[in-house]
C-alpha cells in the first residue's frame, strides 16, 4: 500500500508510541473502524467465492464468529463508484498493477480509471497456497490476481445484478452491467453501482463466480497506460528507500568480508566520536553504526577496523571452485533426478552406446549477484508488544514470520508496510536485511531505517549458483537426438534461501532440473544428475532460477548438433518440434519476424535460441551480431518473441521482455562474482558493470497472443537470451561458447 500505514484494535501500542503515517501518507484507520466507516459511507468489501470469516474482524466483534460474511479486502466499492482492489503481488515495476486494475475493470464492467490498486495488508485472510503466503515470485503475478480478485469481481457484478432485478422486480437474466451501472434494456432503467450497495450487500455471494474468458475481453487485452509510470518519473513514487518517520535515525551495516566469519572486536571510539552517531551495534556477522543520518553512519562505520573470526569457507578461490565444479561433472557419479516418468538412465547409457555421434560438451557458469537500483533497506519500530517494518520486499509473509520469530512475537504482533520496490529479482524474496533492521530498532528502542549499500549487498547477499555442466547428446546416423545425458554440479540454493517454496525432492534440488525436463523438444530420454558441491556462498533464487543456465547448455548443445547435421539452426529445431505444434507455430513467426531466410551482411551473424515450457509457454530470442575482429563484436539487433497465451497488457508484455533480455544480456556479457582468497572481488557498477545504452543494440518484441490461459512473462526475458548470442558467435568462430561470461570466454563487445 503505496504510503498508508495500517492498525487493528489488538495491534501493539507502536501505533500511539510512534507517528502512524509515511511521507505523504493518510492517516491509519483501525479495521473496525475502516469497515464501519465504509458502510456508513455506502461503500462494500466483497470477498473470495468461499467466503471464510475473517479472524480478524470477529475478533473486532464486526461479526460473530461462525456467521457467514460478505465482508473481506480483496475488493471495497466506495459511495462514489470508485473501486480498491488489494492485490498480494508487490510493485516491482513490472506493471502487474496495471493488469490488476484492468482485470477489476473487465469483470466489473466500470472505466479503468474508477480503480485502485494498493497492496493487501499482511494478514492470514490474503495468503495462498502458492505463491506460499503473500510471495511474489515465478512469473506468477496475473495469475494470483486471475484466482483471487477476478472471482472477487465477478461475484460483486453478479450480486449487483441480482440486486437490481430485486429493486426493478425483473429476472436477472435482463439486467446489464455495463460502465459501472447496471442496465435495464426493456424499461430503459438504470442504477448506478453505488445505489445498490446496500441490496447487494445482503445477497449470498454465487458459489462459483464464474471469470471471463479471454474471448469475451474488452479492456484486458489492450495495451493501456500503466498507472503508476508517471509518479516513477517525477519522482513522487514512494519506495522503500523513501519511508521517513518522525525521530528516526538510521543505520548503516558492514559485513565480514568472508562468508561464514564472526565479528571477534572493533574500534568504537572513532565512530561515537563523530557528531550524530548514536551506538554500535554487533550483529554477529556484521556490525551497524545508528546515526541521524545515514551518510554519517556510513562515515563512522568506516572506522570501525573490524577483526573477524575467519569460518571454513575463508580461503576460497573462483579458480579452485571452477576445478571442483568441472571434476564433479566429469565425474558423473551425481545424484540422478528422483522421477521414473522422466528419468530413463538405462535407456540413455544405451543411446550413448550406440549413438553414430555424440556432442559433449562442458559449461560453466558463475555465482551472479541481482544488482537492484534499490539498495537494501527496511524500516522498522519495535516496541515490547509488538513491531512494524516498512519495506520492498517480495516475501512478506516469509518476512514476518522471520522477524516475529527473531524477536519472540507472533506472527501477528508483526505488521509488514509493503513499498514499491525499485528492482526484486529473487533478491528481495530474502529477508536477511530485514532481520538486522528489526533486531537494530529493538536495540535502539526507537525507529531505525537500516540500510545496506550497494558494495555490501553486492558482497555480504546472496547470489545465483555457480555451476557447471557436462552434457552429452547422443544422436543417431541422421543427427537426430536419441537421449540426453546431463551431469550438473554446483550449490544448494534450496539449502540458503529462507524462502517457503518446495523442498528439495528426495535430496535433489529440483531448481537444476528447470529447463531440461518438460522443455518442449522431443528428446526421447533423460539422465538427470546432480552433484552437491557447496563452497559456503549464499545461494538464491536469481530472475528465471535455473532456466537462466539450464537454457543456455541444452540450446548451445542443440546449435552443435544443427552444425553437425549441416542444417539450418530453426530447420534443426523444427524436426524436434513436430510433435508440438503451438511451439513449432512460434518458431515460424519468430523466424519470419526476423527475417530469418534472407542473407546477411558481411561479417554478419546470428543466433537462435528457445525457452519452451511444454506446449504452454514459449520466449525466444534472435540476436545479430557484426564481428569487426577475432574476438571482437558488436550488437545489431535482436528479436525477441514470447508466446504466453491469453496477454492482459501487450505493451507491458513487451516492456517485461525487453527489461528481462538486458537483465539475461548484461549477465551474458560481464555477469560474475568471483572470489579471490575467500572474499567478492566486485562491489558495485564499477567491477559489476550492467550494458549501457551505448552497447544496446534496437529491440523488437513479438508477443503471440491468444485465448490459451495465461502463462508469467517476467522470468522469460533471461533465458533464451544467452545462448542465442552464444549462438550467434558460434556461426561467427566455429566454436562453442562454453564459459560465461563471455569476458571470459575470449570475447569482447565494442559500441
Amino acid at each position: 500500500m503505496r504510503n498508508a500505514v495500517l492498525f487493528s484494535d489488538d495491534s501493539p501500542d507502536i501505533a500511539t508510541d510512534i507517528a502512524t503515517t509515511t511521507t505523504a501518507g493518510p492517516k491509519p484507520s483501525t479495521r473496525r473502524n475502516f469497515l464501519k466507516s465504509s458502510l456508513l459511507a455506502g461503500a462494500w468489501i466483497l470477498g473470495s467465492s468461499a467466503l471464510p470469516v475473517l479472524d480478524s474482524l470477529a475478533a473486532d466483534g464486526a461479526i460473530k464468529p461462525g456467521t457467514p460474511s460478505p465482508f473481506d479486502f480483496w475488493l471495497s466499492m466506495a459511495a462514489d463508484g470508485t473501486v480498491t482492489a488489494y492485490t498480494t503481488v508487490t510493485n516491482l515495476g513490472q506493471g502487474t498493477h496495471t493488469a490488476i486494475a484492468q482485470i477489476v475493470a473487465e469483470e466489473l464492467e466500470m472505466p479503468l480509471q474508477n480503480v485502485r490498486i494498493e497492496h493487501a495488508p499482511v494478514i492470514k485472510q490474503f495468503h495462498r497456497e502458492w505463491p506460499t503466503g503473500i510471495t511474489t515470485l515465478g512469473s506468477a503475478g496475473f495469475y494470483t490476481a486471475q484466482t483471487s480478485i477476478a472471482p472477487a469481481c465477478a461475484a460483486a457484478r453478479q450480486m449487483l445484478l441480482q440486486a437490481a432485478a430485486l429493486r426493478w422486480q425483473v429476472s436477472v437474466e435482463s439486467c446489464l452491467a455495463r460502465h459501472g451501472q447496471v442496465l435495464h434494456a426493456a424499461s430503459g432503467q438504470k442504477l448506478a453501482y453505488a445505489d445498490l450497495l446496500a441490496v447487494a450487500a445482503t445477497l449470498p455471494p454465487p458459489d462459483k463466480p464464474v471469470i471471463k474468458k479471454p474471448k469475451e475481453w474488452k479492456i484486458l487485452g489492450q495495451s493501456v497506460p500503466r498507472a503508476d509510470i508517471p509518479s516513477r518519473v517525477d519522482g513522487s513514487a514512494v519506495y522503500g528507500i523513501d519511508v521517513q518517520i518522525p525521530d528516526m535515525l538510521v543505520a548503516a551495516v558492514i559485513h565480514a568480508p568472508k562468508f561464514g566469519s564472526s565479528l571477534q572486536s572493533v574500534e568504537v571510539a572513532p565512530a561515537m566520536a563523530i557528531k550524530g552517531v548514536h551506538k554500535v551495534i554487533s550483529l554477529g556477522n556484521a556490525v551497524a553504526v545508528v546515526a541521524d543520518r545515514y551518510w554519517i553512519a556510513a562515515k563512522a562505520a568506516n572506522l570501525l577496523k573490524p577483526v573477524w573470526n575467519e569460518g571454513a569457507h575463508a580461503q576460497i578461490n573462483t579458480a579452485d571452485m571452477r576445478k571442483q565444479l568441472l571434476q564433479a561433472v566429469a565425474a558423473g557419479e551425481g545424484k540422478a533426478f528422483p522421477s521414473p516418468k522422466r528419468q530413463d538412465s538405462v535407456a540413455t547409457k544405451l543411446a550413448l552406446d550406440t549413438a553414430s555421434m555424440i556432442i559433449d560438451t562442458s559449461y560453466e557458469v558463475p555465482f551472479l549477484a541481482h544488482a537492484t537500483m534499490e539498495p537494501l533497506n527496511a524500516t522498522a519500530a519495535v516496541t515490547a508488544k509488538g513491531a512494524q517494518v516498512w519495506l520492498s520486499t517480495q516475501s512478506q509473509t516469509d518476512t514476518q514470520n522471520g522477524i516475529a520469530k527473531a524477536l519472540g512475537f507472533a506472527p501477528e504482533q508483526v505488521q509488514i508496510h509493503t513499498q514499491n520496490a525499485g528492482g526484486g529479482f529473487g533478491r528481495r524474496l530474502e529477508h536477511d536485511f530485514a532481520l538486522e533492521a528489526a533486531l537494530i530498532a529493538r536495540e535502539m528502542g526507537v525507529p531505525v531505517k537500516t540500510i545496506w549499500s550497494r558494495e555490501n549487498d553486492m558482497r555480504a547477499g546472496y547470489y545465483r549458483p555457480m555451476t557447471a555442466s557436462r552434457v552429452q547428446l547422443a544422436l543417431d546416423k541422421d543427427f537426430m537426438p536419441m537421449a540426453m545425458r546431463h551431469d550438473t554440479a554446483g550449490p544448494s540454493l534450496l539449502e540458503y534461501t529462507r524462502v517457503t517454496n518446495n523442498p528439495a525432492i528426495e535430496g535433489f534440488d529440483w531448481s537444476f532440473s528447470m529447463g531440461w525436463l518438460g522443455n518442449s523438444y522431443h528428446i526421447p530420454k533423460f539422465d538427470l544428475r546432480w552433484t552437491r558441491v557447496d563452497f559456503g556462498v549464499p545461494s538464491a533464487y536469481w530472475r528465471s532460477v535455473g532456466n537462466s543456465q539450464n537454457c543456455f547448455f541444452l540450446e548451445h548443445t542443440l546449435e552443435q548438433a544443427a552444425r553437425a547435421a549441416g542444417m539450418d539452426a530453426l530447420d534443426y529445431r523444427r524436426r524436434l518440434l513436430e510433435k508440438n505444434p503451438r511451439a513449432l507455430a512460434f518458431v515460424n513467426a519468430m523466424s519470419e519476424r526476423a527475417g530469418w531466410t534472407k542473407p546477411l551482411a558481411k561479417n554478419h551473424y546470428r543466433g537462435f535460441a528457445m525457452n519452451g515450457s511444454g506446449a504452454r509457454l514459449f520466449s525466444a530470442h534472435i540476436v545479430e551480431i557484426m564481428v569487426s575482429k577475432p574476438g571482437q563484436f558488436r550488437l545489431v539487433k535482436i528479436i525477441a518473441g514470447i508466446d504466453t497465451g491469453a496477454v492482459a497488457n501487450p505493451k507491458a508484455v513487451e516492456a517485461q521482455m525487453m527489461g528481462g533480455t538486458l537483465f539475461g544480456l548484461t549477465a551474458a556479457l560481464f555477469g560474475e562474482i568471483s572470489f579471490k582468497d575467500g572474499q567478492v572481488e566486485q562491489q558495485n557498477f564499477d567491477s559489476y558493470p550492467l550494458i549501457n545504452l551505448a552497447q544496446t543494440p534496437p529491440i523488437d518484441v513479438m508477443v503471440m497472443a491468444s485465448d490459451k490461459d495465461p502463462q508469467g512473462v517476467g522470468e522469460e526475458g533471461p533465458p533464451s537470451i544467452m545462448p542465442a548470442l552464444a549462438n550467434a558467435l558460434l556461426a561467427a568462430s566455429g566454436k562453442p561458447v562454453t564459459r560465461l561470461p563471455l569476458t571470459q570466454a575470449g570475447w569482447q563487445l565494442v559500441s
